[in-house]
C-alpha cells in the first residue's frame, strides 16, 4: 500500500471515529450540550480536524443524520419490495425493534432533537419518505379490505411511535417482542 493510500485510510478512520464519538455524545448529552472540543478530546483528534472534515458542528450532525437515513431507507425498501400487504404491515410493526437495535444512539439522538431543538429537528424531518411510508401502509390496509385504511394507518403510526419511545426507555427486549407479537395479532386478517 502506498503512503498516499495509508494517509487516505487514516483520514477515513479518523473521520469515522469523529462521527462515532459525536453520535455517542450527542445521544448521551444532547446536541446543544456537546461541544466540538469535547468531541475532539474524546475522539483523540484536534478540533481543527473536525472543522476540516465537517466545517462546523451542524455539518457533523448532517453527516450523522445522512448515515442514519440510509439505514431507514434500506428498511423502507425492504417493506416496498414485500408483496404481501400483511407482511408489509408486520415489517412496519417490527421497525422500532429492528432499526433501533441496529443503532440505538442514532435513534435516541433523532428522537431527542425534536425536543432539544425544533428548528434543527425540522431540518432533518424527511417528510417525503415519511409520506411514502404512510402511503405504503394505506395501500396495504386497502389491499386487506379494511374500511378506513387512512385511520388504520394513523393508528399504526401512533403505535409504532409509542413502541419507539418504549424501546428507548426500556432495555427489556423480551417485553418489547411480546408487545410486538400482541400488536401483530391485532392484524391477523
Amino acid at each position: 500500500m502506498s503512503d498516499y493510500s495509508l494517509l487516505i485510510l487514516s483520514m477515513t478512520l479518523k473521520k469515522d471515529n469523529i462521527i462515532s464519538v459525536a453520535l455517542e455524545l450527542f445521544a448521551k448529552h444532547g446536541y446543544a450540550n456537546t461541544s466540538t472540543s469535547k468531541i475532539s478530546k474524546q475522539a483523540g483528534v484536534s478540533e481543527g480536524l473536525i472543522f476540516r472534515h465537517f466545517v462546523n458542528k451542524e455539518g457533523l450532525l448532517d453527516a450523522i443524520v445522512s448515515v442514519g437515513t440510509e439505514s431507514f431507507e434500506a428498511y423502507f425498501e425492504k417493506m416496498k419490495n414485500e408483496s404481501s400487504a400483511k407482511q408489509r404491515i408486520f415489517l412496519a410493526i417490527d421497525f422500532p425493534l429492528s432499526i433501533m437495535n441496529e443503532n440505538k444512539d442514532y435513534w435516541n439522538l433523532v428522537t431527542s432533537l425534536k425536543y432539544q431543538s425544533p428548528e434543527i429537528s425540522k431540518k432533518y424531518h424527511n417528510s417525503e419518505i415519511f409520506n411514502q411510508f404512510e402511503e405504503l401502509l394505506i395501500s396495504s390496509f386497502t389491499a386487506l379490505g379494511l374500511e378506513s385504511p387512512e385511520l388504520e394507518t394513523k393508528y399504526l403510526i401512533l403505535t409504532i411511535t409509542g413502541l419507539s419511545g418504549l424501546l428507548k426507555q426500556n432495555d427489556n427486549q423480551e417485553e418489547i417482542k411480546e408487545l410486538i407479537n400482541f400488536i401483530k395479532n391485532k392484524y391477523q386478517y
